[in-house]
This record gives structure tokens, sequence and C-alpha cells, in this order.
């Protein structure tokens, strides 16, 4: 679906105004949008969504219970089945990695995490482990292979994890945190419920923040003194994740 389609299917949108392309990934293109002054964000959805496993139905569902909880606006438009979802556009700017080079700012973040955590769990159940075998599957190929066997043996190991399971963001990057009046997420695709340490391991992982910044940052989420095993747990996460990535990375870019 075109951008004009998608307006014409929503009351009171067809005069909007593109203002421009906020983003053009291989799953979504969101547009920012004008409308008698007012200023919205347009996602439309690409045929990559639903064979990367994106479920827009259970984003609806957490997103209705991140409303309540005044971690997200709600949604003004919201079209399941052709892909597009319209929302208010949050004034603000990402953050960059040089935002997780400062204690005061992972400490921001940790804060909006606990919020985020302390949310009751909505949704389906995130399954990493099965994202990653489904990559390799579509890759088909002895690399992708090995990195799933790797990730299939870290799943195994992060299973024995006693904690509750909490919704999760699953994707804090910094190109979905913003810095606003207050600090806020974005991008809520792949909010699911799983294991609170996935999201603190994308965080540190993808952005490559160093060992004394990490351990600053799982204390100032813990609120306390990280264990042993919460550090190890942390670590074999971002060991996870990385292996997600990599399969990720070689999937979207086949």
């Amino acid at each position: 679906m075109n951008v004009q389609q998608a307006l014409a299917g929503i009351p009171g949108f067809t005069g909007a105004r593109v203002v421009q392309q906020l983003s053009d990934g291989p799953t979504n293109a969101s547009l920012l949008l004008e409308r008698h002054g007012e200023r919205f964000v347009l996602r439309l959805d690409k045929p990559a969504a639903r064979e990367l496993g994106l479920n827009r139905e259970n984003e609806q569902r957490v997103l209705t219970a991140l409303v309540t909880a005044g971690l997200a606006p709600a949604a003004l438009y919201c079209n399941v089945s052709e892909g597009v979802l319209l929302r208010p556009y949050l004034p603000g700017r990402t953050w960059t990695e040089k935002d997780l080079n400062g204690k005061n700012s992972l400490s921001e973040l940790a804060r909006l995490l606990r919020r985020l955590h302390a949310v009751a769990p909505t949704g389906i159940r995130f399954d990493p482990h099965g994202a990653a075998r489904r990559y390799a599957r579509q890759l088909a190929t002895t690399d992708a292979e090995a990195v799933v066997e790797q990730a299939g043996q870290l799943a195994d190991e992060l299973a024995h994890w006693p904690e509750s399971a909490v919704l999760c963001h699953n994707d804090p990057v910094c190109h979905n945190i913003l810095q606003g009046e207050s600090l806020a997420l974005i991008d809520w695709e792949y909010a699911a419920v799983g294991d609170r340490y996935f999201d603190l391991a994308v965080v540190l992982q993808h952005h490559g923040v160093d060992d004394v910044l990490s351990r600053y940052f799982l204390d100032s989420y813990l609120e306390r003194s990280a264990r042993a095993d919460e550090r190890q747990h942390l670590d074999q996460q971002r060991h996870f994740y990385r292996c997600l990535l990599q399969l990720w990375n070689q999937r979207v870019l086949r």
C-alpha cells in the first residue's frame, strides 16, 4: 500500500501533507505527516514484516497496556491486515552511541526499563531462539546453521534462569530511544513477554558498551550491586543477542 492509499483509508487524513520520510527499513517505512498544524507518524509495512515474524496483533495489545502505564501514546489509527499504523508525533531526538557513554544517561535508561518491566505482562511470549531458527531456515547456509547451533546452546543455558518473565521492548537500540521532555521508547513492534536481561543485553551488546559502563548499567537497573550469577546471565544474553543479530543482518541483506 502506498502513502496516498493509506491516507485515503484514514478518516480525515486525505489532505495530510508528507513532511519527510523518517525511516525506510527492511520491514516498514515511517513518514512524518502534518495536518491542521499537528504532526503525526505514519508507518507502512513492507512484505518482509510478516516474513520476519512481526506480529501486529500482539503489538496492538502491548500498546494498549503501555498507554495505560503512561509509556506510549495511543495509536490514532491501526489496520493490522494492511500494515498501517498512525500515531502522534513525539518531539525529541533519538539517542546516539555517545549517550551510552555517560552514567547519567545510563541511569535514566535503566529507570525507564524498570518502569517498562513493572507493567503487567501482556501479549505473546517472545521466543528469540525461534526467531534465530526462522532466520537460519530462510538463509539456508552453512554459516547460518553454525550460528543457530551456538544460539541453541546458549538458549538452553538461559532457560534455567529462575526469574519470572516481564514485558520487554526487545529492541531498545539507540534509534528507538527518544530524548524529549522525558526519556521514551518508540517502535514497539518486537515487544513481548520475556527475560528482562535480554533488553539490557541489547542496549549493551548492540552498541559495544565497555565492561565498566556495562556493570554500572546493570547495577543502576537493579538499584544495587549485581550478584555474580546476574552478571553471568547478562553476559550469556549478550552472547545470544550477538548470534541473533548476526542472523538478522544476514537475512535482511540477502
